[in-house]
């Protein structure tokens, strides 16, 4: 009996760190690990945390954690190394931080979660370590059901009744625009814009204008030029005229 008590008082450790003083037992059986398993332990008098392993003394039996104020930080219950059971931890200020429900060190079942002032942040529902089932984020307003893996999100800008038909009045005050073309339809209709522009001011131009004129007088006189007898014609027009 004395032998028992003895080792019993050796299993039991209580430590501090910066932050926190804790108080657990320790047990020296070493079972094979889990793939997916979070396993807690105890070594250079430090509590480590590692997953599917551990290389350390593990955990087990009931586990305190306080803040220096000695106000209760976490608790709940080991083990060989894993959590089991409903686990709770708090804030500084005493109001409740956490609710979470573990199996064999993963995490199962109902989980609550809380801001500093008491209010829930989310809650919702693990099943072998995973996230199931609808999860209701309270301060975000939005529900994930994933199962379904679906998300929800609370409208809370939705309008009322006047709202709606203000709303529907304005839709139809306004008159629709008229679709701008796009790039390549205003470029090719700038191009004929532009030849068009072109064509027209060559046409009004008066020096073009003063050229064609020109052009109309210099036939003339050379159709003028070319209709005039030559020196043998007038000649011969001279003598025939004096026969007669």
């Amino acid at each position: 009996m004395s032998c028992k008590t003895s080792q019993e008082l050796f299993n039991k450790k209580n430590i501090s760190t910066t932050e926190y003083k804790e108080s657990f037992h320790i047990t020296e059986d070493e079972p094979k690990p889990k793939t997916g398993v979070k396993y807690y332990w105890f070594k250079s008098r430090k509590v480590q945390a590692t997953q599917s392993d551990y290389a350390g003394a593990l955990l087990d039996g009931l586990y305190t954690k306080y803040y220096y104020s000695n106000e209760l930080a976490e608790k709940g219950n080991f083990n060989k190394g894993k959590k089991i059971g409903v686990w709770k931890s708090w804030y500084k200020n005493g109001q409740l931080a956490t609710t979470e429900n573990w199996n064999k060190g993963v995490l199962n079942g109902k989980c609550v979660f809380y801001d500093s002032i008491g209010n829930v942040i989310s809650k919702g529902k693990y099943t072998s370590g995973k996230r199931s089932g609808k999860w209701v984020f309270v301060q975000k307003g939005d529900t994930i059901d994933y199962s379904k893996k679906v998300r929800k999100e609370k409208d809370t800008l939705q309008p009322g009744f006047f709202g709606k038909l203000f709303k529907k009045k304005v839709k139809d005050s306004v008159v629709p625009q008229e679709k701008k073309p796009g790039f390549f339809k205003r470029l090719f209709s700038k191009k004929d814009k532009n030849k068009a522009t072109s064509k027209k001011t060559k046409n009004n131009n008066p020096k073009a204008k003063g050229n064609t004129k020109k052009g109309v007088k210099k036939a003339k006189q050379k159709k003028t030029t070319n209709d005039k007898p030559n020196f043998f014609q007038r000649l011969f027009g001279k003598k025939e005229k004096d026969n007669t």
